[in-house]
């Protein structure tokens, strides 16, 4: 033991003392339990230890030569380097003078990003490691679901990005193997999350009315401040387009980007879409172009002000001349026809709160309209001073305060600036040693409107300048929370009771439609009513089981107005969560005064490790005598060796047709992921008359391999549409 120690000791001093001698940018210590010295060359056998400011080696045996400054390592050389480069070899060489090292069946592997590269011979100097007979992946090691294989291969150790030449892609099948799938006389990728110039994963496919479809993007991101991307598309029978984004940060506060671009289509194509829409017309535009500028920061004026300030400003602004901008982008399924482009500023601190707001909207549906969206109600801007709760005289005593102006604008039509004023009240008081809560709430709410280019009424032509409306009430209040275990269950109970009795009221805003100097009608965007003269009560209720799981809530609320004698809508909502991943839920609103449900939601939701499923039904009644019903449902199953089979399904049931449906397979790890999905569904157009749907039904390839990235294939049929309102 003594030997072994002194040994130790004695051979890392001498090493290292040479060294320190030898070369000035090397220090490294060897120890060994067995060391002998034949001249310049020093021989370490049973567990030698190699460790620098750079690495950690073991070994079997390590020969040092003093004089070329060369180490051998031999059997089971195993390496830390930095932080996360682990590796595992047969044999190494590091010539201390260059620092170069030379491997034999290398085994190396990313801890961070779990990336692992094999092979048969390699090297490393200062800027590579270079590797013949190359095997790569990021799954597990025995077995890979994917792997790329490579005749050469070199890792750029500066920029982590990897070369490989003559590589060949392999896919680790159930019941087939390992299957080769195609060939490149190069590919490259980054290993890591660093931002580079260069190509990202290309999109393409075929479409039977567009082609043959093709999508690169290009990326530049010359400084860490900002960055540039290009994505240039063409699609052989409809045309070609161009898209740009820059983004960028300009304070350790904000972040932002700018998009532009543009698609222009072939005439023949525009033509032949008059048989694929509902409207039967040509596309209106031959140009679809748009801009988008989205600007976030959570520091402007406050450093100037005060540090304890919060401050933000919001901006997310898009403009465009047709909604084929945006199905041409792809923007998701849940895309609203009305773009809304949003400019929202506020400053605030403990008491008081000042903002502004603006919200300029484009309806896709009126672009193709004689009026285009010159008659879309436009909010520019709104201003908002708000005092928050506090008490008054007494602590139990609360009000706040909130002020407000709204310019509500458009080219044609009824426009308007609006002055509000809320001023709520209210006192809350203990009773029955805290069984019970009273509160009393003191509300009054002004406002003052004027008006421009607006008549009186449908009948009288006689111009409206302004209008001024005043609703004050007061309101009483009860409540009580109860709770209760039994002994299987825990139940707690909410139940109040509520008299609004209406006080000061002045003006009238309960008009359904105002109208413009030529008598045109629009939907009143200024519509209140007085608060009635009301009783109301409600009920909530949690039921939980005795290890504190929630099984049931239920809640029901109904109103009676006094002076007109009549109740108002009744609302139910009820869940029930029978197990874990079992959800049932109604939630009902029933009209006294129609007889009839005005508003209905039901579903069950099922999720468990090996199966999902969802079915929704949504009933609303309308004010034109007619309804919407909308049955949609999802499910998922999960299959052997990672795959998921998906489908979704969304069904009108008033006007009597499918909107969308989809099934799909889909295989998911870590490592990497593909899905093939079938999709139909209904697309919004622009043509010469107005807006126009068109249904597409088509098949989504898309496959991703970690860290790599991943490429999607389209393949769409676009049919004639069928007759839906």
């Amino acid at each position: 033991m003594w030997r072994k120690i002194l040994l130790s000791i004695s051979l890392s001093v001498a090493v290292f003392a040479i060294s320190q001698d030898q070369m000035q940018n090397q220090n490294f210590e060897l120890l060994a339990d067995d060391v002998s010295k034949n001249g310049d060359v020093l021989t370490a056998t049973k567990n030698v230890v190699v460790y620098s400011q750079t690495y950690l080696i073991t070994a079997d045996k390590a020969i040092y030569n003093q004089t070329s400054e060369i180490i051998e390592l031999f059997g089971n050389v195993n390496m830390m380097r930095g932080a996360n480069e682990i590796s595992r070899s047969s044999y190494v060489k590091i010539n201390l003078k260059n620092d170069t090292l030379d491997f034999e069946t290398l085994f190396m592997m990313d801890k961070d990003l779990e990336v692992w590269m094999q092979s048969d011979e390699s090297s490393s100097d200062e800027n590579y490691y270079r590797t013949k007979g190359a095997v790569v992946s990021s799954c597990n090691v025995k077995d890979p679901d994917w792997s790329i294989t490579a005749t050469t291969a070199k890792l750029n150790k500066q920029s982590k990005f990897l070369h490989l030449y003559n590589p060949l892609f392999r896919v680790n099948l159930p019941l087939v193997g390992n299957t080769p799938v195609f060939y490149l006389p190069y590919f490259g990728f980054p290993t890591d999350t660093t931002r580079r110039t260069g190509l990202l994963p290309l999109d393409a496919g075929y479409s039977k009315s567009e082609g043959v479809y093709y999508k690169q993007p290009i990326y530049f991101a010359p400084y860490n401040s900002w960055d540039f991307q290009t994505d240039f598309q063409i699609r052989t029978r409809r045309g070609m387009g161009l898209n740009n984004t820059l983004r960028f940060t300009d304070s350790p506060y904000s972040y932002g980007y700018f998009s532009f671009g543009g698609f222009r289509d072939k005439d023949v194509y525009r033509q032949r879409q008059s048989v694929k829409n509902s409207n039967l017309q040509a596309l209106k535009y031959k140009t679809h172009y748009g801009v988008e500028l989205f600007y976030d920061r959570s520091n402007l004026f406050k450093e100037y002000i005060s540090p304890e300030l919060q401050e933000g400003l919001y901006l997310n602004t898009t403009i465009l001349n047709d909604v084929e901008y945006l199905n041409l982008k792809g923007r998701g399924d849940d895309a609203d026809s009305l773009v809304t482009s949003k400019l929202n500023y506020f400053l605030s601190e403990d008491d008081h709160y000042f903002a502004t707001y603006a919200r300029y909207y484009i309806d896709t549906q009126k672009i193709g309209s004689t009026n285009k969206n010159k008659d879309t109600l436009q909010e520019l801007p709104a201003f908002q001073y708000h005092k928050f709760s506090n008490s008054f005289v007494l602590p139990n005593l609360i009000y706040s305060l909130d002020v407000q102006s709204h310019r509500y604008d458009r080219k044609i039509g009824v426009k308007a600036t609006q002055y509000e004023l809320n001023l709520p009240v209210s006192l809350h008081l203990p009773l029955l040693d805290e069984y019970l809560t009273f509160s009393f709430y003191e509300n009054l709410y002004a406002s003052h409107i004027r008006y421009d280019n607006k008549r009186i009424s449908a009948i009288k032509s006689d111009k409206d300048k302004r209008d001024n409306f005043v609703n004050n009430y007061h309101r009483f209040a009860i409540h009580t929370d109860l709770a209760k275990a039994y002994d299987s269950f825990f139940h707690t109970l909410n139940f109040g009771a509520e008299y609004i009795l209406p006080g000061i009221n002045n003006g009238d805003l309960s008009d359904e439609f105002i109208y413009d100097l030529d008598g045109k009608g629009y939907e009143n965007f200024l519509a209140a009513e007085h608060k009635k003269q009301e009783i109301a009560g409600y009920v909530t209720q949690y039921f939980y089981t005795s290890n504190g799981r929630k099984f049931l809530r239920h809640s029901v609320s109904q109103s009676y107005y006094t002076k007109d004698s009549e109740l108002g809508n009744l609302k139910n909502s009820i869940a029930f969560y029978p197990f874990v991943n079992l959800t049932l839920f109604n939630k009902v609103e029933y009209s006294h005064l129609q007889n009839k449900i005005v508003r209905m939601q039901s579903g069950i939701n099922y999720s468990a490790d090996m199966f999902s499923i969802g079915i929704n039904h949504t009933f609303r009644r309308r004010t034109d005598a007619k309804h919407d019903s909308y049955l949609t449902t999802n499910a998922a199953v999960k299959l052997p060796y990672f795959y998921k089979f998906l489908g979704a399904w969304q069904y009108d049931l008033e006007r009597d047709y499918t909107k969308m449906w989809r099934l799909g397979l889909a295989h998911n790890r870590k490592c990497w992921n593909y899905s093939l999905i079938y999709q139909s569904d209904y697309e919004p157009v622009t043509t010469k008359t107005g807006s126009a749907i068109k249904r597409t039904q088509g098949v989504m390839f898309m496959v991703n391999f970690y860290p790599m990235g991943g490429v999607s294939y389209d393949f769409s049929m676009q049919k004639d549409p069928s007759s839906v309102e």
